[in-house]
Parts: C-alpha cells; sequence; structure tokens
C-alpha cells in the first residue's frame, strides 16, 4: 500500500493519484491561506467522502493536511495548536535551521516538509535526528524539489537526501517520500518511485517503509491522537 502525503490540489488529483496506484493521499493547503480564507479548510473537509476515509484494507484514504510556514519557533507553536485539532496531517515547510529543530523537538508535528530547501547541507544533524526519532516526525524526501532543480545543481540535492538517509539508518529517525505535486504532470507512479530511490541511497526495503509504513503510522498515531494524556499514555473511554 503506497501513500502520498503531500498533494497540493483537488479531489480531481487525489483520484488521479489512485489511478497511478496509491491507497491513499494528503490534500495539503498552506497555513497563509487559511488565515485568509478561514473557510479553506471546511470547504477542503466538504471534498473528502465519507467511505474514503473507512480504513477498511481496500478504500482509498484521503486526508487533509496543513503546512505551517511559521517565522519563528513561537509562530511555529501557536500555529500547531490553531491547526493540529482541524488537520489529519500537520506539516512544516522546512529549511531555517530553527524552524527544523523547532519542528522535531514537538511531537504534534507529522511531517517535516524539505529540511533541506535554501541550503546546501540536509538542513539535519544528529541531534535533530534524534530528536526527529524521538518524537516520530518524519523528515521528507520531496522529489518536486529535486525534479526541478536545475541538471547541474541536482547533485547537491542528492547529496542531502544521501545524508539524510544516513542520518536515518544511524539514529532510526522517520523518513517519508512525497510528490509535493500540485498537478497531474507532478504526480509519480510508486514503481517509478521505487526505481529512483537508489540514487538517493535507500534499499528497497527502506523505499517501501518510507512510501507505505511511515504513512500508515502517522495515520494509525493521530486516529487516537486525543485519547494521549502524555507520551506513552492513553486514555481508554
Amino acid at each position: 500500500m503506497f501513500f502520498d502525503f503531500h498533494l497540493h490540489g483537488d479531489y480531481k488529483l487525489a483520484r488521479e493519484a489512485e489511478k497511478l496506484g496509491y491507497h491513499g493521499v494528503a490534500l495539503v493547503v498552506h497555513s497563509k491561506d487559511c488565515k485568509k480564507q478561514a473557510e479553506t479548510l471546511k470547504d477542503l473537509r466538504k471534498t473528502i467522502i465519507k467511505d474514503g476515509n473507512q480504513d477498511d484494507g481496500n478504500s482509498f484514504s484521503l486526508q487533509l493536511g496543513v503546512e505551517i510556514d511559521a517565522k519563528n519557533p513561537e509562530d511555529l507553536k501557536k500555529q500547531v495548536k490553531k491547526f493540529r485539532k482541524n488537520a489529519d496531517i500537520l506539516l512544516v515547510h522546512g529549511g531555517n535551521l530553527k524552524i527544523n529543530r523547532a519542528a522535531t523537538e514537538d511531537p504534534r508535528i507529522d511531517i517535516l516538509s524539505h529540511p533541506y530547501r535554501n541550503r546546501y547541507d540536509s538542513g539535519i544533524n544528529h541531534v535533530l535526528a534524534v530528536k526527529a526519532a524521538e518524537n516520530k516526525v518524519a523528515v521528507e524526501i520531496n522529489l518536486k524539489y529535486f525534479l526541478l532543480t536545475r541538471p547541474n545543481q541536482r547533485h547537491r540535492v542528492l547529496n542531502q537526501f544521501q545524508q539524510i538517509v544516513k542520518l536515518h539508518r544511524k539514529y532510526q529517525c522517520p523518513v517519508i517520500i512525497t510528490s509535493d505535486a500540485s498537478s497531474i504532470y507532478g504526480l509519480r507512479n510508486p514503481r517509478d518511485v521505487m526505481a529512483m530511490a537508489p540514487c538517493f541511497g535507500m534499499n528497497k526495503e527502506e523505499t517501501l517503509t518510507a512510501m507505505s509504513t511511515i504513512p500508515q503510522e502517522i495515520m494509525e498515531r493521530n486516529k487516537i491522537r486525543d485519547q494521549v494524556i502524555v507520551q506513552g499514555v492513553r486514555l481508554i473511554k
């Protein structure tokens, strides 16, 4: 079962992803758009068919995501508090080292998106990798970032991805692969992604985990998030 938890589009784009072989996706809106348009989340939620979220093993899972673009760690905390209950998947717009660190330290966050954005390093070091592992914050390998980078700069992106994979192996921080597609042309067949992943230094098992196991763990964790009092303690109703 394959999942793509970073799409910017509507219900039609989600269905195109289903045709390519995905079992679920997350339609993501930017937090800044939600601020300007109070009905954005409500309108997007209406496009999610109830049957599409039934976890019966056969249905297509359609999740609602919010990508937080924070000015600083304090702003990040405020936005996480604001959007956590309204979003199925919570992503953070990474790149700034302080934001990257704050995101990996917050267990309410699901995905740290492109922590290497506008950087020469991966945006993740051993300290952040340990925090991401402890708080189960998935570090994103963003295919759009790689494919849209100028050919003479792609070696830099490959190196960033390889650094993340090395940290994943050493510290067990979760890694997730997404397309960040905003149209059908940005979608990638799961088999194509599997074939591309060795360029990032990932083996078959690691790729399957990033595209299948980690997304499913995020969904399962968020189903019981309201019941968790503190980490490791769950309220049984």
